[in-house]
């Protein structure tokens, strides 16, 4: 018997590997194990002898719990498992007797025995025996999982309890045995455990007893210690009662073994070599091809038009991963054996043992070493804190080794690509499966990751530094993300294409516009190009008359915060994701200037900073900027004595931050302005306005587009086509804000009268405080002045919404002559707060613009002035 506590790694046995039991009243219920001949048939069968049985009635109650008991105990025995449930619950409503009254159970009949002891009904004292009543759980047939490609070989038993009442308590006892055909003698099991403040059931625990001299190994964890076993009768036993003590918090970003759900595992297997040696037999691949004529020539194909052992290896993963589909086969032992290569190459269907078999049966007629290793892909970084368990594994497939070169060859991934194919996967543990056996092995990165993703974002800038910027993203993928785009090609919509093609586009930043997007196939399907033709905002930002380019880039992104600030967290490492690398790159075509532009910050760049490198490579010369980075993950953790440094570097690299200043003569938007707007060359615009126009073309019926163009040429000073496409937008739908936008065109072009109008029909769509006020600034200035007197009178609001109408009426009797008495507004206003520096630089504009005692508006600007310097300082030296 061999104990481990503490930190460990949480190994289900995921369906992909092992067939799974469940109970649908909420409860999950982990069966892995041994070898026996079974029954389809559910048995009816009093509660084995070992059972320690449950005085229900002692239970102290929670009101807030729907579940009484949550009881699991486990008898391990040479070759099989037996688990024994049992559940109690208090129905206290018609959702909960919904919810609860069906019971559900799976069990794998290849394997074991499903075994209902009791089903019966507590109500006011009273037992009501459901099965001795003559009721029987209907069994299901195992296709529920089609849908996902899996046949799990396991069988349900349901039944929806009769006469269940809101009051009553459902009581469910049953037992799954469980002798798996491929381990032998060997068992495992694992159990979830819960902690506080979760309190799933009033009473809740899991027992576990085997034959005194059966070779055991135990462990719970994380954060929790277990009793050693206790010995009686020849048994030992050990005990775990829920819910555990509440576990110390972790940062997000400590490893996974820290921040697991605790689990009880449980094995008679002595070691990871005897796990690997179990499983070896099944991955023999000698004759495993004899017959197969067809199949023979294609791996004759691949050995004489390949090039080199690298080449042939990739031919042979693709030929699995094309010509056989996936599907999960549990049924006869399928859960950990695989279907032998001639059925899988007659059916053309397999799973991951099944794809891994033939695959090592080519790969060993090429000549080219190989073997299967077992991996996670739902927690592989907990593997190696795991018991040694085929449980602690939902996947296998192939290990090459080719020139000293490891090579995973996954059969059930998809777009083999002899570039990506050295790129390891991210599973972070194996175990290689070999006769005599082996230990657990970090993956490991063995030569340069090649980026899967590379994105270039080309724009043209030519027109200006505020003008919006033509072009294109081209996004080469190679290896899954490939084949997955390329199969989607020919199923998107134009929709569809525009909503991929902006979830691109928002890498480049700011407001997109998705004129169209097509997905080009390379030389297979392991290739694959994505082309967005989009309508870019400016990179260049304006401070003033200072214009910087300031791309976003992964260096400018890029922080490495971990939070240590606890003790206990001090000496913890920090995760980093596993390898994988990616490209980006901006090419931008200038314009031709006088003035320079200049480079600020590093135009060579290779840093790694916590276990991730960065590149960069700037370049500027006959009219093109291109400025391009690589971010590669290394993987691994970064070590508790390491954080500090690494934290400076992340600020080191933050420092190398890219700018781009651009030359006081680049051209700019008002030159549209100049000479009247009627009369502005506005031709080389026609590449803006063509790739608007087809964005139009292609919604119709929608209001966007055309607003894009309105706003396009609203900032270009073509107010006139700005009027017509508002025009065309209302037409579509007339809403409050479109009014309101045409009345703003309406105002550029000096329209005033059509502008109150359309202020107008805004304001009586969707009345508020700032339609009111902007309607009655207007219809002064159609000499309306009793009409905007009156239409403030009706407004009514927050202290705010006053002031504001306040400087509103101060402007209209200003307006009629009588600025005085819109002095006597602000006074008021100030009445209460004197020093008020928004209501101060408020009546200093006022004064000046309506030219109002103006020997005094010295005074009132400079005490704004002054005020608002008072207000800038507190707000600055506040700690």
């Amino acid at each position: 018997m061999r104990s481990h506590t503490g930190n460990f790694t949480l190994r289900t046995h995921l369906a992909a590997l092992k067939g799974t039991l469940a109970v649908s009243t909420g409860l999950a219920l982990a069966a892995m194990s041994a070898p026996a001949l079974a029954g389809e048939e559910v048995l009816y069968e009093p509660a084995p002898h070992w059972v320690e049985e449950i005085d229900v009635a002692a239970i102290e109650r929670d009101p807030a719990n729907a579940q009484v008991v949550r009881d699991k105990q486990v008898r391990i025995e040479s070759g099989r498992l037996w688990e024994y449930y049992d559940f109690v619950f208090h129905i206290k409503s018609l959702d909960e007797m919904t919810r609860i009254g069906t019971v559900t159970a799976q069990w794998l009949p290849d394997k074991g025995d499903l075994i209902v002891h009791e089903i019966a009904i507590r109500r006011e004292g009273e037992t009501i025996d459901v099965i001795a009543a003559g009721e029987e759980m209907e069994v299901l047939r195992r296709e529920q999982l089609l849908e996902r490609q899996i046949l799990d070989g396991s069988l349900t038993a349901t039944m929806s309890v009769p006469g269940l009442q809101v009051g009553d308590e459902l009581r469910v006892r049953y037992s799954v045995t469980n002798s798996d055909q491929a381990l032998g003698e060997e068992v495992q099991t694992q159990t979830m455990l819960w902690r506080e403040p979760n309190k799933l059931a009033d009473f809740g625990r899991v027992v576990v007893s085997w034959e005194d001299g059966l070779p055991v190994e135990y462990r719970a964890g994380p954060d929790f210690q277990m009793s050693e076993p206790t010995l009686s009768d020849g048994y030992r036993r050990l005990e775990v009662t829920m819910p555990l003590p509440e576990a110390e918090e972790y940062p997000i970003d400590a490893p996974w073994a820290y921040r697991q759900p605790p689990i009880l595992q449980l094995g008679t297997f002595e070691d990871w070599a005897e796990v690997s040696s179990v499983m070896a037999p099944f991955y023999a691949t000698e004759g495993a091809l004899d017959g197969l004529e067809d199949l023979a020539a294609k791996i004759e194909a691949i050995r004489t038009g390949k090039t080199g052992e690298l080449g042939r290896a990739v031919a042979a993963l693709e030929l699995v991963q094309e010509d056989i589909r996936y599907l999960m086969n549990g049924l006869d032992g399928g859960n950990y054996i695989p279907q032998d290569v001639a059925a899988t190459w007659e059916k053309k269907y397999g799973d991951c043992k099944a794809k891994t078999l033939i695959l090592l049966a080519i790969l060993d007629e090429l000549g080219i070493e190989a073997e299967p290793v077992l991996a996670s892909i739902q927690r592989g970084a907990l593997a190696e804190s795991s018991l040694p368990l085929p449980g602690a594994f939902d996947h296998v497939l192939v290990r090459a080794k080719i020139q000293g070169t490891h090579y995973y060859l996954d059969g059930t991934g998809i777009g083999a690509n002899l570039d990506v194919v050295g790129n390891v996967p991210p599973f972070l543990y194996t175990l290689p499966i070999r006769p005599e056996g082996a230990a657990l092995e970090e993956i490991v990165q063995e030569i340069p990751i090649v980026p899967d993703v590379s994105v270039e974002f080309a724009l043209d800038a030519r027109l200006g530094g505020d003008l919006p910027m033509p072009g294109t993203i081209t996004m080469k993928l190679l290896g899954a993300g490939a084949a997955q785009m390329n199969a989607s090609a020919d199923k998107l919509t134009d929709d569809n294409k525009r909503a991929l093609g902006g979830r691109f586009a928002r890498f480049a930043g700011g407001e997109v516009n998705v004129i169209d997007m097509r997905i080009e196939q390379g030389t297979d399907d392991s290739e694959a190009t994505v082309v967005v033709e989009a309508l870019f905002p400016s990179l260049v930002q304006y401070d003033g008359s200072v214009g910087e380019i300031e791309p976003q880039l992964p260096t400018g992104s890029f922080q490495f915060r971990p939070d240590r600030s606890r003790r206990k967290w001090r000496d913890l490492p920090v995760i980093v994701p596993p390898p994988r690398g990616s490209i980006g790159t901006y090419r931008l075509t200038l314009p031709e200037t006088e003035g320079e532009f200049e480079i600020r910050g590093e135009r060579q760049l290779d840093m790694i900073v916590a276990n991730q490198r960065f590149e960069r490579e700037v370049t500027l010369a006959d009219g093109e900027l291109t400025i391009s980075e690589r971010q590669t993950s290394l993987g691994g953790e970064i070590v508790p004595e390491d954080i500090r440094a690494e934290r400076r570097k992340a600020l080191a690299l933050a420092r190398t931050k890219l700018k781009v200043i651009v030359p006081d003569d680049m051209p700019r938007r008002w030159r549209f302005a100049q000479g009247g707007t009627k009369n502005a060359d506005r031709s080389e615009l026609a590449g803006i306005e063509d790739m608007l126009a087809r964005m139009i073309e292609q919604q119709p019926d929608e209001t966007d587009p055309i607003l894009r163009r309105a706003n396009f040429r609203f900032v270009t000073y073509d107010f006139e086509g700005a009027l017509a496409d508002v025009n065309a937008a209302l037409e579509i739908e007339a809403t409050a804000k479109l009014f309101q936008d045409r009345a703003y065109v309406h105002a550029e072009l000096r329209d005033f009268e059509s502008m109150a109008a359309d202020l107008e029909d805004a304001w009586l769509l969707d009345p508020n405080p700032d339609r009111a006020i902007a309607l009655a600034r207007t219809l002064t200035l159609v000499g309306r002045t009793d009409d905007a007197r009156d239409l403030l009178g009706q407004v009514d609001g927050d202290e705010e919404v006053q002031r504001a109408l306040a400087y509103a009426l101060a402007d209209i009797e200003a307006l009629e002559g009588d600025g005085l008495a819109g002095l006597d507004r602000f006074a008021e206003l100030l009445l209460d707060a004197p020093n008020d520096g928004s209501v101060l630089n408020a009546k200093c504009w006022y004064m000046g613009i309506w030219q109002v005692e103006i020997a005094d508006a010295v005074t009132t600007c400079t005490r704004a002035a002054k005020t608002a310097r008072i207000r800038r300082w507190h707000s600055t030296a506040a700690p």
